[in-house]
């Protein structure tokens, strides 16, 4: 999982003083300074500020300077919703009062209205400057229309990106409102005006005789209904191909190697579910962590829970451990289908894609499964010298759809599927519980045997499968075809899954050098079929 991202310390002027020049605009230099306030009694203010888009400052004090950042969508009182806020340079503590008009051609020229301010205290940690250094500061708002208890926490910028984002999150107290829209009160707490008052305003504190028709508030938008949350009866799944190949429609990445789960976060409620709608939940419980990992709810994020050694490649196998937390147990979020209250799925790949690393918090369980555009060669290559098990190739424009598709392939290194158990053979020799498992795939409405598998077994492994297989015992082969066993055979009722590792194909669809890698819950049986290159 990442680390939490170190911030710079507040405390420092020069970046702010070096962006604008105070011959011009009316803002504070801050060079007379202000006498800094008690750390039980800070002062906050946000400042409405409609420059080239319309945002909102929040700023905190912290150091003797107060801590900026720039909220697009405002601060709420709606409990859990995240505010993106990106951390900008520190403002003077006079700037606190500052209300009137940036003239054009300097630094955010435009409106700002003192649109809330008050004191603030901790709810975590004695220090401020500190707690936002580390990346998170936990606070208690007294003002005129925020109160209650908040949280900034840095976040992970996406690929390429300027800047520092946070989020700003309202925490669940007496003062959390569900219904809360900033929009709702856009009236200053220090003169009453409203953002077009003081841009019509001669008197206001400019250096503009006219204010620029760009500076008049615009007119206030209504909400934007939320689109009902979706629940898809079934996963995009990648459609198995011979070969990698380049192309510039195309975007590739790694195929992680675990279970496959769609993750749904509502305000109140997270749910994790495989592809035949097992409660990945109960089995992973430390899971629960994905309530907290994405920058807005209610969100649908398809991915993949796997287990992650040191250089961050995933092995089924460690899946299997019996405790509820393997090591480096994460989640791997490779697609969006719901978020900002808008079904997802007819939005071209790239873009869910885009929209889902920005999502995605720094400090959690989450990892964003990164991608290349038109080179599955090279990647393939790479994926093969680290002994993974493939990549997987996706058109850049697809749609999310619930089958199987020809815009996402697989491309394997080597040989591995899912197999659904007939039987077993005795064991020989000092071996308990059973010698190996007989192994099969559908064809149509026929379970076709392809052979066995007696290598990959711990002896925990070998007494708890023979202990299921044995309360599943049946008297006749579930196979349509003869099996050719070593041993004498047992059959079962072809319920369970396993996942299995070999070398190849014979030429009449027989498995050579099978090894166990262990069971698949996740997995219908009836579902199991020979994965075959497509061609065509």
């Amino acid at each position: 999982m990442a680390s939490r991202a170190v911030s710079t310390r507040p405390g420092s002027l020069a970046t702010y003083r070096k962006k604008r020049d105070f011959k011009q605009t009316p803002e504070p230099s801050g060079r007379k300074g202000k006498k800094p306030s008690t750390k039980s009694r800070m002062r906050f203010v946000v400042q409405m500020h409609r420059a080239t888009r319309l945002h909102y400052d929040f700023r905190l004090e912290a150091d003797g300077v107060l801590a900026s950042w720039a909220v697009p969508k405002g601060p709420t009182l709606v409990p859990g919703d995240r505010r993106l806020a990106m951390h900008v340079e520190d403002h003077p503590l006079d700037y606190r009062d500052f209300e009137g008009n940036i003239p054009e051609g300097q630094y955010g020229a435009g409106n700002v209205i003192v649109w809330d301010r008050g004191t603030y205290g901790l709810a975590e940690g004695d220090d401020p400057a500190d707690e936002i250094a580390n990346g998170k500061i936990k606070f208690v708002l007294h003002g005129k229309k925020l109160n209650g208890e908040f949280t900034l926490v840095k976040i992970k910028a996406r690929e390429g990106e300027h800047g520092e984002p946070w989020l700003l999150i309202k925490d669940r107290d007496e003062y959390a409102d569900a219904s809360y829209d900033p929009v709702d009160h856009p009236k200053s707490v220090k003169s009453g005006k409203t953002l077009q008052d003081v841009a019509r305003d001669p008197r206001a504190r400019t250096w503009q005789s006219k204010p620029s028709a760009r500076h008049t508030a615009a007119p206030r938008r209504p909400r934007v209904k939320r689109e009902p949350l979706p629940h898809p009866k079934s996963l995009m799944l990648a459609t198995l191909v011979a070969g990698p190949f380049d192309d510039p429609d195309w975007l590739f990445e790694i195929k992680w190697d675990g279970y496959r789960a769609l993750c749904t976060i509502e305000e109140d409620k997270l749910t994790v579910v495989s592809r035949n709608g097992l409660d990945m939940l109960r089995r992973f419980p430390d899971l629960q962590q994905l309530a907290g990992a994405f920058a807005s709810v209610p969100v649908v994020v398809d991915g993949e829970i796997v287990s992650l050694d040191s250089k961050g490649r995933s092995e089924f196998q460690r899946l299997q451990e019996s405790q509820k937390k393997p090591a480096g147990l994460t989640y791997a979020a490779f697609d969006l289908l719901y978020a900002d209250g808008k079904d997802l799925r007819s939005t071209p790949l790239e873009e869910r894609k885009a929209l889902l690393e920005r999502l995605i918090a720094a400090d959690s369980i989450v990892l964003y499964s990164k991608h290349v555009v038109g080179k599955g060669n090279a990647l393939f290559e790479s994926a093969r010298k680290q002994h993974l098990e493939g990549i997987i190739g996706k058109r850049r424009d697809s749609t999310y759809q619930e089958r199987r598709s020809r815009d996402w392939v697989k491309i394997k290194t080597g040989y591995e599927q899912e197999f659904v158990v007939g039987g077993w053979t005795e064991p020989k020799g000092s071996r308990k519980g059973f010698g190996a498992l007989l192994l099969g795939v559908h064809q149509g409405k026929n379970l076709r045997y392809v052979g066995s598998v007696g290598t990959g077994f711990s002896a925990k492994v070998l007494r708890e499968l023979y202990a299921r297989l044995r309360a599943m015992e049946r008297t006749t082969s579930p196979f349509v075809n003869k099996v050719d066993a070593n041993s004498p055979a047992h059959w079962t009722s072809p319920e369970l899954v396993v996942q299995v590792r070999f070398s190849e194909w014979t030429r009449d669809l027989y498995l050579r050098q099978p090894a166990y890698l262990g069971l698949r819950p996740d997995k219908s049986a009836a579902d199991v079929v020979a994965e075959l290159p497509a061609t065509g």
